[in-house]
């Protein structure tokens, strides 16, 4: 469930295919499983990663040289993943979704796809109005039952929500302001459990629909 992504990865180190595999999966799974940029995929989007074995450099059985690799090539799918979104077709804003201290990642995750991929988040992103009742509506949406009383919402460092009721020192000016950065971060806080997930997504601006609908395919 890729966004309509052909992505190619090679090495020229010595893998066995069944390692290749699981380490593909697992950086996938941290990386281009984790961004959204409309919520719709296509028909051929695939991930491949290719070892070659021209340096000569085996690393099965080597469990320091295989953790390095693994490390290297998440944080170089993770750097792939997120610029795909930060090229998301009209994108003006870089938006991270940060679900924390859920019962499980089954729930953090349905919240922060249900977060990111709101149409109504996305353009208040774009207008860059700090509407945070769009949040709460997301997070009602997902379906996951969630404690509203226990509920924290940041916007970056800056609370707006706190156990369940706005902050008293909620000041929208500032918030404001912060809605204007390229980078908008989304933090929601459940205090339900130690689980934890996190989304890369962006806005919706009036050059997506002009990108969308001024070509037939």
């Amino acid at each position: 469930n890729m966004a309509t992504m052909l992505s190619f990865i090679a090495t020229d180190a010595q893998i066995s295919e069944p390692l290749l595999q699981t380490m593909l999966a697992s950086g996938v799974a941290s990386s281009f499983n984790r961004i959204t940029v409309d919520s719709d995929t296509s028909t051929n989007d695939a991930c491949m990663l290719m070892a070659s074995a021209q340096s000569g450099v085996v690393l099965d059985n080597h469990l320091q040289e295989m953790a390095d690799f693994q490390d290297a090539l998440t944080d170089l799918m993770l750097e792939l993943a997120q610029g795909l979104v930060r090229d998301g077709e009209g994108a003006s804003k870089f938006v991270t979704v940060h679900v924390e201290k859920g019962e499980s990642q089954e729930q953090c995750l349905a919240i922060a796809f249900s977060i990111a991929n709101s149409p109504l988040i996305k353009t208040a992103i774009a207008g860059e109005d700090p509407n945070w009742g769009r949040v709460i509506m997301a997070i009602g949406k997902s379906g996951e039952n969630v404690n509203v009383k226990k509920l924290n919402i940041k916007f970056g460092e800056l609370s707006i929500i706190k156990n369940g009721e706005l902050n008293s020192e909620y000041d929208e000016k500032i918030v404001q302001e912060y809605m204007e950065w390229d980078s908008i971060d989304i933090n929601v806080e459940l205090d339900m459990g130690e689980a934890s997930y996190t989304v890369y997504t962006c806005d919706f601006t009036k050059d997506y629909i002009d990108i969308n609908t001024d070509y037939r395919s």
